[in-house]
Protein backbone atom coordinates (compact mmCIF):
# COMPACT_ATOMS: atom_id res chain seq x y z
CA UNK A 1 0.00 0.00 0.00
CA UNK A 2 1.31 3.54 -0.78
CA UNK A 3 1.11 5.51 2.52
CA UNK A 4 -0.08 8.93 2.89
CA UNK A 5 -1.99 8.52 -0.82
CA UNK A 6 -6.21 8.40 -0.79
CA UNK A 7 -7.65 5.62 -2.41
CA UNK A 8 -8.32 8.19 -5.20
CA UNK A 9 -5.19 9.26 -5.62
CA UNK A 10 -4.58 5.50 -5.77
CA UNK A 11 -6.69 4.90 -8.26
CA UNK A 12 -5.66 8.16 -10.60
CA UNK A 13 -2.23 6.85 -10.39
CA UNK A 14 -3.31 3.29 -11.48
CA UNK A 15 -5.57 4.68 -14.48
CA UNK A 16 -2.25 6.66 -15.29
CA UNK A 17 -0.07 3.60 -15.31
CA UNK A 18 -2.94 2.44 -17.97
CA UNK A 19 -3.27 5.13 -20.24
CA UNK A 20 1.22 4.33 -20.32
CA UNK A 21 0.33 0.82 -21.54
CA UNK A 22 -2.28 2.10 -23.99
CA UNK A 23 -5.42 1.58 -22.41
CA UNK A 24 -7.12 5.05 -23.11
CA UNK A 25 -9.79 7.08 -20.80
CA UNK A 26 -13.05 6.85 -23.43
CA UNK A 27 -12.16 2.51 -23.23
CA UNK A 28 -11.73 2.73 -18.42
CA UNK A 29 -14.75 5.08 -18.66
CA UNK A 30 -16.83 2.50 -21.38
CA UNK A 31 -16.06 -0.96 -19.48
CA UNK A 32 -16.16 0.76 -16.11
CA UNK A 33 -20.08 2.02 -17.16
CA UNK A 34 -19.53 5.34 -16.69
CA UNK A 35 -19.25 8.39 -19.18
CA UNK A 36 -15.88 9.84 -20.20
CA UNK A 37 -16.50 13.04 -19.05
CA UNK A 38 -17.41 11.48 -15.27
CA UNK A 39 -13.98 9.82 -15.72
CA UNK A 40 -12.01 13.44 -16.99
CA UNK A 41 -13.74 15.20 -13.50
CA UNK A 42 -12.17 12.45 -11.38
CA UNK A 43 -8.98 12.66 -12.66
CA UNK A 44 -8.92 16.61 -12.46
CA UNK A 45 -9.66 16.19 -8.81
CA UNK A 46 -12.98 17.72 -9.45
CA UNK A 47 -14.99 14.79 -8.12
CA UNK A 48 -14.22 11.50 -5.93
CA UNK A 49 -15.99 8.65 -7.75
CA UNK A 50 -19.03 6.52 -5.51
CA UNK A 51 -17.28 3.47 -4.35
CA UNK A 52 -19.19 1.15 -6.54
CA UNK A 53 -18.07 3.66 -8.97
CA UNK A 54 -14.43 2.75 -7.97
CA UNK A 55 -15.13 -0.35 -7.80
CA UNK A 56 -16.09 -0.67 -11.44
CA UNK A 57 -12.84 1.36 -12.32
CA UNK A 58 -10.42 -0.96 -10.28
CA UNK A 59 -12.06 -3.98 -11.87
CA UNK A 60 -11.45 -2.79 -15.42
CA UNK A 61 -7.78 -1.91 -14.14
CA UNK A 62 -7.33 -5.40 -12.62
CA UNK A 63 -7.67 -4.05 -9.29
CA UNK A 64 -9.80 -5.03 -6.45
CA UNK A 65 -10.67 -2.35 -3.51
CA UNK A 66 -10.05 -4.21 -0.38
CA UNK A 67 -11.97 -2.96 2.84
CA UNK A 68 -10.85 -3.56 6.34
CA UNK A 69 -12.02 -1.67 9.89
CA UNK A 70 -9.06 0.39 9.90
CA UNK A 71 -8.00 1.14 6.02
CA UNK A 72 -8.89 0.75 2.30
CA UNK A 73 -6.47 -0.66 -0.22
CA UNK A 74 -6.40 -1.28 -4.07
CA UNK A 75 -4.46 -4.09 -4.91
CA UNK A 76 -4.19 -6.71 -7.95
CA UNK A 77 -7.18 -8.83 -8.58
CA UNK A 78 -6.63 -12.72 -8.40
Amino acid sequence: MSKGKSLVERLKDEIRKAEKRGLTRYRIAQESGISEAQLSRLMAGTVAPRLDTAEKIAHVLGRKIIITSAKMDLTKRK
